[in-house]
């Protein structure tokens, strides 16, 4: 039995289901999704099981044990996780049940503790010394990596004797292929996690300026906050900047929705901050807007460099008037050749079809 475990994604998480358990579904391989989130998705099928654990009922140590419960009557063939939390459970089912363990790398952990934590710098070093110390213990029981970026440091799995199986988040051609067009005029959309680090209060910032020169433009969001407060900073901001009627927010949608957003918008925006978390992620953003046609607004990051796209008008990270001058420069200049430059790429190279043959060989050679 195939077992693949999220704590913290949301059920149709693209990577997660629409990716990968749709790809082992394909292949006729049976799987059941264990999820802890709010959402009321049911996403069980003839080859998939799903089973949800309510994040506002159970705690993270109910979740673990009741996952265990389940395997009294059909112990795993292989554990399939998706957050270093779970790295200490998988490894116990391997002790009890000798089950094959993937650990699937979403993020660079000790980049994410400089990002978010608030501990001052010493705390922080020591927080990432013990973090870097445990997974190179749990790394010895580990059968395969998956890394979602190759700019992911972490415990250097190479020099731990691992080869790790890169798979981008790259879209999937099924969404591409039904993309239809129909631009509103001087649109902006920006999707995904809402927090501090993205620039979102920035965006908004430079919302102010747009206006200023472009007096019809909107701005749509579609994301979670990360927190309350940060919501309600948001939302403050918003109202004192006079921006309601041009900035419309949305809760996050299922992943097949956010398309039918994209293709509406004429500039997609990715407004994050520096810091060392979004130095070395690419976000699946940016490969959608170009799928979508959306002209591209981007930070100037490294990680933007590793890929060919035409037509983004970059700005300094954390600049809002660099930010808005990018913002109207690209309304300035929707250069429909670089448009179709952009989703050709998509659509012939940056997309999961062309690397889903990875992820299937690796399950193979778990599976033997």
């Amino acid at each position: 039995m195939i077992v693949i475990i999220s704590c913290s994604h949301y059920p149709d998480d693209e990577r997660i289901y629409h990716k990968e358990i749709k790809s082992l579904s394909l292949n006729k391989l049976n799987i059941k999704y264990f999820t802890l989130s709010d959402s009321d998705m049911v996403l069980s099928d003839d080859r998939v099981q799903h089973i949800n654990y309510k994040k506002s009922r159970y705690s993270f140590t109910e979740y673990i044990k009741l996952i265990q419960l389940s395997f009294n009557d059909a112990p795993p063939t292989v554990v399939h996780i998706h957050e270093p939390e779970l790295l200490s459970f998988a490894v116990n089912m391997k002790k009890i049940f000798g089950a094959k363990i993937i650990y699937d790398v979403h993020e660079d952990y000790p980049s994410m503790v400089d990002t978010f934590s608030k501990w001052n710098i010493f705390i922080r070093y020591i927080r990432k010394k013990y973090w870097i110390f445990m997974e190179k213990h749990f790394l010895s029981y580990i059968d395969e990596i998956i890394l979602a970026s190759p700019f992911i440091i972490n415990s250097d799995y190479t020099h731990q004797g691992l080869s790790p199986t890169l798979l981008e988040n790259f879209p999937l051609k099924k969404f591409v292929k039904n993309i239809k067009e129909s631009k509103k005029k001087n649109s902006i959309i920006y999707h995904g996690s809402l927090g501090p680090e993205r620039g979102i209060i920035e965006l908004i910032k430079a919302m102010k300026i747009v206006i200023g020169e472009i007096d019809n433009s909107f701005l749509s969001i579609y994301g979670s906050f990360r927190t309350k407060e940060y919501e309600k900073k948001v939302k403050d901001i918003i109202i004192s900047l006079g921006l309601s009627n041009h900035i419309d927010l949305n809760r996050h949608i299922p992943h097949s929705k956010i398309w039918n957003k994209l293709r509406e918008h004429e500039v997609g925006v990715i407004p994050f901050l520096d810091n060392p978390l979004t130095r070395l992620g690419m976000p699946t953003k940016l490969f959608e807007f170009m799928a979508a046609g959306c002209q591209l607004v981007v930070p100037n990051l490294a990680p933007y460099t590793k890929y060919k796209f035409k037509g983004a008008k970059k700005f300094k990270p954390g600049d809002i008037n660099e930010l808005a001058n990018a913002i109207i420069g690209a309304f300035d200049n929707i250069d429909q050749n670089d448009i179709r430059y952009n989703k050709e790429k998509v659509n012939t190279f940056y997309n999961w079809d062309n690397n889903s043959h990875k992820f299937i060989n690796l399950y193979n050679r778990v599976l033997l």
